[in-house]
């Protein structure tokens, strides 16, 4: 029986859904929950033969399907976070990268056509970097400057067994392959063991949801003002070159994005003093500039933190029309305007369907870390001296920030929609409202966002807030279904 791509709430232990899962990887319609990850870039060889054999050894022994990953997600809970040692693993492949392995993507036949433009051109290529507003590529990082054709993602909550792993992948894809870049990631918690970002903030908080045990666990708030399900399509795609009706891959968007914290905190301190906060006030100008205080309160719910272990998602703007308590270019309102009746353009199912599937993670140590136990984290990167003179360049002093990973059926409309439409569009979603004041790029159009002088009045000033955030390099890939990963070396090339 074939999978409806329309259906949400899928319950893995369904018979219907079980050959999809097997065949999807890991990562997608959940995230692989390890706290420490190794991201590995490569350039192959001229031979492809022998790269596809390693790539078709890489899928049969390493990479992780969503099966296996829903059912560790389970013995992880029920261990209540004592479950380590369990190595995750994908591999991605770019449009150049197919074509470096032989890949006919031309040919007359629909087999191997990827729909997605955006993929086919890269990140890389001068018609996005203008459509996203993104740095020049002489200004990317160097590693992020040079052609990569595949993506591999290693993860583990056991940091010994991820550098013993991920040095044993290097030196056996470096046969076939140039390592052109390599990232580190970790994920950051505060005191509460609750993952946040280097600006401070509660992260991932409003993901998609999927899976039948996700979507109940987000009901019990309610789903009357909004409801985190999502059908299986907004993510899923047709594998161009999968084998069968449950081969299954989804388009990636990976950006390194620079956080110039002194400089947030710096303006953040500036705002506060415009607005003239009080000091038991003073963390709503962050929370105005991010649409969440830093334990994840919306703040369009309250003008002060919660508090709460369980962050509230189940709201709207219907009460908020004027931005009198979440400003419109507050980066939450701004990535997922949530049916914002302003938008006069878009409905609430026309802005579901642009949304994406986050999967990103920090890198580099916090500095000045509002929770101090932060401070005193060990830098993953000095547990992988190994790594490093294999082409690691983990982050140094404050050099911070996120690796943003996203997963999305068309890259088109919705990572770019999203950046381009809604993020740099200084006019989204009122004509004056300002650029994004996390993710916006772009240089400015209007003379300064307005930010509400006291919670819920009728008083903005004005002030210039964004530029914070630095695009280093990325690229576009396909996770491709595992069958296609382990059976590559049998299909045809051109």
């Amino acid at each position: 029986m074939s999978v409806d791509l329309n259906q949400t709430y899928i319950d893995p232990q369904d018979p219907t859904y079980q050959p999809l899962l097997e065949d999807l990887q890991g990562n997608i319609l959940k995230g692989h929950e390890r706290n420490y990850s190794a991201h590995i870039f490569v350039n192959f060889k001229s031979e492809h033969e022998a790269a596809r054999k390693w790539i078709s050894h890489f899928g049969e022994n390493f990479v992780t399907s969503a099966k296996n990953q829903i059912e560790y997600s389970a013995k992880y809970k029920q261990s209540e976070g004592t479950e380590s040692g369990s190595l995750f693993a994908g591999f991605l492949l770019s449009y150049k990268g197919y074509k470096a392995l032989g890949f006919d993507l031309k040919g007359k036949s629909e087999k191997g056509k990827f729909p997605c433009w955006n993929f086919l051109v890269g990140l890389q290529s001068l018609a996005v970097q203008q459509k996203l507003e993104d740095p020049p590529l002489e200004e990317w990082e160097e590693g992020f400057q040079d052609e990569i054709h595949a993506f591999i993602l290693l993860a583990d909550n056991d940091r010994d067994n991820l550098e013993k792993q991920a040095k044993q992948v290097i030196e056996e894809v470096g046969r076939v392959a140039e390592i052109v870049h390599t990232e580190v990631g970790i994920v950051l918690k505060n005191k509460k063991g609750q993952t946040i970002e280097h600006f401070g903030f509660r992260d991932g908080v409003s993901q998609p949801r999927f899976l039948k045990e996700d979507i109940e666990l987000a009901k019990k708030q309610g789903t009357d003002l909004w409801d985190a399900s999502a059908p299986l399509e907004l993510v899923l795609v047709k594998d161009p070159f999968g084998e069968g009706e449950h081969s299954f891959g989804s388009y990636c968007v990976y950006r390194k994005l620079e956080q110039n914290v002194r400089g947030f905190r710096e303006a953040e301190r500036e705002l506060a003093k415009k607005l003239r906060l009080s000091d038991q006030d003073i963390e709503r100008a962050g929370a105005l500039v991010v649409g969440r205080f830093r334990d994840g309160t919306p703040v369009t719910l309250s003008p002060s933190e919660q508090n709460t272990d369980t962050v509230p998602n189940n709201f709207n703007y219907d009460g908020d029309r004027d931005g009198m308590k979440c400003p419109f270019h507050a980066h939450i309102r701004k990535a997922n305007p949530r049916g914002d009746k302003n938008d006069k353009y878009q409905t609430l199912e026309e802005h579901r369907q642009r949304r994406i599937v986050r999967r990103a993670v920090s890198y580099g140590e916090m500095p000045n870390a509002r929770d101090n136990s932060l401070s005193k984290l060990s830098r993953f990167e000095n547990q992988l001296e190994h790594l490093k003179e294999l082409k690691v360049q983990p982050a140094s002093g404050e050099k911070v920030g996120l690796l943003f990973l996203c997963f999305q059926r068309d890259i088109f409309n919705q990572f770019m929609f999203m950046q381009k439409n809604w993020a740099n569009n200084q006019h989204f979603v009122n004509y004056t409202t300002g650029l994004d004041g996390i993710a916006g790029q772009g240089k400015k159009q209007i003379e300064g966002q307005a930010w509400p002088k006291e919670w819920g009045k009728d008083e903005k000033v004005p002030f210039d807030f964004y530029n914070f955030v630095t695009m280093k390099g990325g690229e576009f890939f396909f996770a491709p279904s595992i069958s296609f990963l382990k059976n590559i070396s049998a299909i045809a090339v051109k």
